[in-house]
Formats: C-alpha cells, structure tokens, sequence
C-alpha cells in the first residue's frame, strides 16, 4: 500500500478546485492518501476557503490548505513538494491542476504503473471538456485535443504536472527547490525538472488509464490564445534547452526547425482559406518565434493571467 500525497496548486480558481476536491473524494482505492493545496492568492485566498468548508464539513481525506503570497507556479509547487516530503512515510507526490477532475481510477492507474515499469516519475492520459459550446475551426486545434499516447508503458520522458505521480524518494535527490523559480509566471519549470531527473537516470512511464479531464474555459479558445499558446511552447522549451545546452548549441540544433516553422507559418497559413488551418499553420511561425525569444532570454509571462473560475 502505498502513501499518497496529492498536491494541488491554485489561484483564483475556487469552482475549479471544488470540482478537482470532489474527484478526489471520490478515488476508489485503498491507498492512503492525503490532499494538500497551496492558494497563490494572498489577497482574496478563495482556495484556502474552499478547503476550510470541505474540511468542516467532513473530507473523506486528511485535508490541509496553504497560503503562499509569493506568486509563481514553481514557488508554489516547491512548497507543495516541501510539506509533502515531510509527512512521515509518504511514499509518492502526485499532482494535478485546480482546473483538472480525477476519474476514479486514476491514482491506482498511477501506482500500478509505476510498479509495472519500475518508473521514478509516471504521466496520465488528459481529456479535455469545454465549459462552452466551441466553434467548428476551433474544435479541431491540436491544443485542445486530449492529451493520450495510445498505450501505458515505459516512456523517454513526460513534460507535465497536469496530471503526474513522483517517488518521493526521487524527488528527495532533486534538491529542496526542485522547481526552477526562475519560470515564476512563464510556464514550463515542470518540464525543466523532468529534463534534469531524466538526466540522472530516473525512469519514465506513461498511464494511459490515469485519466483526468481538463475544463477548457472559452477564454482559451480563441485564436490569440492558441497562437499565443504556441509561442509560449516555443519560448519555454527553448529555455529548457538552453539550461542543458547553452544557447549556442541550442540555436544550431533548433534553427532547422525555426526555419521551417516560418515556411509553414507565412506560406502554408496564406494557401488556406480554412480557418482553422490558418491558425494550426501560422501557430507554427508563433512557436518558430517564441523559440528565437526564448534563445535570446526575453519572457513572455502567459501565467500572470488566470484563466477559468
């Protein structure tokens, strides 16, 4: 039997983290778990209440909430990850987003696969609801389809706290701040730490049964969004790359592709009358860019706004 930490990190979400709490309180399993949540709003500390009235009102989990004024999204998982590790015999740190429901399956889907392939870190399938009713062109985008790689088992790596299970004992060699506050508001530290425990030797895996849904707000499907969505791939990656590699290498290696995210971004977008394809195709002249950004060291902080309620 496993011990279960699952973090949650939230800011100005509070119907997003009731509905991700009552997932939750609804796992069947018979492992211990135990539900920790960092509010990353100091002023209004909407989360915070959220837990308070569950917790009153009889969790079916040991339930705490925590206040971190700091804004940033690796300050906040560094000290979901801090007070997790310092439950006395927590075995795992799993996490999802405050806009993400758990199928009730989902943390023994995690374990088990875990055990299977004898995986330090395991990602899961992410299906994607619309809050509502989305346009034809939008419908088809890349970035709003569910997130799945057809089969469980093992994998190079996973790029997402959206919805991942981690050993405690691998995250107690990562260090005490695993997540690279540098990417406060940016985005991608997740992937940054994946990269670097990929690098020691860690082990992979893939859940294809660890099923959450993500609420997709309307906010985020707009065009502005999925193009600005893509340019904040680019960027992030490439500051990923750039810790590794240097940003020399990181150029030579990534130029081949920024070219051809330019070619498909202004002549592919402009031989299309579809909608929805020009905005697939000028996304790639986006991420082509954002990757040029984030080689050169300028941010584009898409976190500083809070999409969804």
């Amino acid at each position: 039997m496993a011990r279960i930490i699952v973090c949650i990190a939230t800011c100005n979400r509070p119907q997003g983290l009731r509905r991700t709490l009552h997932s939750i309180a609804a796992l069947e399993t018979a492992h211990q778990i135990e539900v920790l949540i960092a509010d990353n709003d100091a002023a209004r500390a909407e989360g915070m209440g959220v837990v308070e009235r569950l917790a009153a009102q009889g969790y079916r989990w040991p339930i705490k909430a925590l206040l971190v004024a700091e804004r940033g999204i690796p300050v906040v998982r560094n000290r979901l990850v801090a007070e997790a590790l310092a439950r006395p015999g927590a075995t795992h740190v799993a996490m999802l987003d405050d806009d993400e429901a758990a199928s009730p399956g989902w943390i023994d889907a995690l374990v088990d696969t875990a055990m299977r392939w004898n995986a330090d870190v395991v990602g899961g399938a992410v299906a994607r609801e619309m809050d509502a009713r989305v346009a034809h062109w939008a419908a088809r985008h890349p970035l709003l389809q569910a997130k799945r790689r057809g089969n469980s088992g093992p994998v190079a790596l996973v790029d997402s706290t959206a919805n991942v299970l981690m050993t405690a004992q691998a995250l107690h060699q990562m260090g005490e701040r695993p997540f690279d506050e540098r990417m406060a508001l940016t985005g991608g530290s997740d992937k940054q730490l994946f990269s670097r425990m990929a690098r020691k030797g860690f082990r992979f895996a893939w859940s294809e049964e660890a099923l959450v849904t993500e609420l997709i707000p309307a906010s985020r499907v707009t065009a502005k969004w999925l193009l600005m969505r893509g340019y904040r791939l680019g960027m992030t990656d490439m500051m990923v790359e750039r810790f590794h590699k240097g940003r020399l290498r990181t150029l030579l290696i990534e130029a081949p592709r920024i070219a051809a995210g330019f070619l498909v971004g202004t002549l592919g977008a402009a031989a299309t009358f579809d909608r929805g394809k020009r905005v697939v195709r000028l996304g790639k002249l986006y991420r082509a860019i954002g990757k040029i950004a984030g080689i050169a060291g300028f941010r584009y902080e898409e976190y500083r706004k809070v999409h969804g309620a």
